[in-house]
């Protein structure tokens, strides 16, 4: 038997352990992940491989400094399960909007409508398809552009500013996707550290944080994106209304898993998707839809292990350097104002320097629950992990939404960065750190509506 066939079995495992609360499933999924990434440990790219070496060396030096501890180790195998799970689930959507024709005509649907208005389509547009089909949407936004650029001449300013206008509002509108949407690994982690908080709990500050980050861009983006309408093609017929139909229903099945059962609305989104994509393959093809999604989780194989190890990173962190010492000092609010500082501006720093901000973000979010044990509100560092992890998805030259962008841009990840996004990053981080401190110390009604004010 291929192994590429064990992971739809891991990820049935994982969905059965957070069905029926049980963790011998989620070992299980464990188990058949481990075993799929031994065997095709060199398919995997180098910045992976680097990042299982040193989880690997993190984990001998937890071996040697203390006994084994059974539940420790289902704990940290759980996480790494879930996160696999999740990113893999998520990532099944893919299988049905390629099924899509009329995803092709995007831009010219986009481009319609008011000039003044292009750059928000835009972003909401990467918004809503970067929720569905994570990095995949960076690509389809670059591929239907490259076909969509054919209709100018080759020297028209659509070609530079327009395809630079279309990538950056692509790369941002994904960053949105951890504060707006439940199908994020950033919310994923931080309810998975702290139950108490909910995706409803974080929304109404991502909703702020949106549209904060949409104003401060929409001048100079939309400027880039006007160039793209001179001579703009006669529009089809095709429209989008598929794929809305079925997000809508998609949204709708997960709310109503999450109404009903003990799962949160992140664990619901994890249940209802592969389900709604298997049971439409087997529909279509029973005799070859085990196989496309075997094929179809094991080209993720990248994204999958760097979450999964990801969390075995973070678990052992937190294991050989305890935070438990670290909550009773931060009891007043400049103590915990400066960690929201230091959590956000650390987490960007570190992704500027190749360390993939789910690895500092699976670090921090263990310091979240000692918080609150400790007597002090989570929520607001909560937020401010939330918008580190989405600045650090425009500023990390080595990271695949960058990668994807300079390969199909034929540019330098440092210029996407620096020159992009660098002055968009300078207004976007004291704003945010603004917001969160807002949320910690003024509750949110106050804080959403004194944003709203101010804007």
């Amino acid at each position: 038997m291929k192994l590429t066939r064990l992971l739809p079995l891991a990820l049935l495992s994982e969905l059965l352990a957070l069905s029926t609360r049980s963790t011998l499933f989620s070992l299980i999924a464990a188990v058949l992940f481990g075993l799929f990434f031994i065997r095709h440990w060199h398919s995997l790219m180098p910045y992976p491989r680097r990042l299982g070496l040193a989880t690997l060396a993190l984990l001998g030096i937890w071996l040697v400094k203390a006994p084994v501890d059974l539940p420790t180790v289902q704990r940290m195998s759980s996480a790494a399960a879930y996160y696999a799970a999740f990113i893999g689930g998520l990532g099944l959507v893919g299988c049905l909007v390629k099924r899509l024709p009329s995803l092709h005509e995007l831009h010219r649907f986009l481009l319609q409508g008011p000039r003044s208005l292009f750059y928000p389509r835009y972003l909401l547009a990467a918004l809503g398809l970067g929720s569905i089909l994570s990095f995949g949407m960076l690509n389809l936004m670059s591929s239907t552009l490259h076909s969509y650029l054919q209709h100018f001449p080759a020297k028209h300013p659509a070609h530079r500013e327009g395809r630079r206008g279309v990538l950056t509002a692509a790369i941002r509108g994904f960053a949105l996707v951890p504060l707006m949407a439940p199908t994020s690994i950033v919310v994923a982690i931080i309810t998975r550290e702290v139950p108490s908080l909910t995706w409803p709990d974080l929304l109404p500050y991502g909703a702020v944080a949106t549209l904060v980050l949409m104003l401060i861009g929409w001048r100079t983006e939309n400027r880039h994106l006007q160039s793209l309408c001179d001579e703009i093609p006669e529009v089809p017929a095709t429209s989008l209304n598929p794929l809305v139909l079925g997000t809508t229903l998609g949204i709708a099945a997960i709310v109503a898993l999450a109404s009903l059962t003990w799962l949160n609305i992140t664990q619901a989104a994890l249940v209802v998707v592969p389900c709604l994509v298997s049971g439409w393959l087997f529909l279509e093809s029973p005799g070859k839809a085990y196989d496309e999604l075997a094929e179809y989780l094991a080209g993720m194989r990248n994204e999958i292990f760097i979450f999964a190890c990801s969390a075995l990173f973070g678990a052992l962190f937190n294991q050989l350097f305890s935070l438990d010492h670290l909550a009773p000092l931060l009891g007043g609010s400049s103590q915990i104002f400066l960690l929201q500082c230091a959590a956000l501006l650390g987490i960007v720093g570190m992704a500027l320097i190749g360390i993939a901000p789910i690895i500092t973000i699976s670090i921090c979010a263990g310091l979240l629950a000692q918080l609150q044990t400790a007597g002090i509100n989570p929520l607001g560092p909560a937020v401010t992990l939330v918008c580190a992890f989405s600045l650090a998805m425009l500023l990390s030259p080595f990271g695949p939404a960058v990668l994807i962008l300079a390969r199909n841009a034929s540019t330098s990840p440092w210029k996407i960065v620096f020159s992009w996004n660098g002055y968009f990053a300078l207004i976007a981080i004291p704003t945010l750190l603004l917001l969160s401190w807002l949320v910690q110390w003024t509750g949110w009604r106050n804080a959403v509506s004194l944003c709203i004010h101010a804007l």
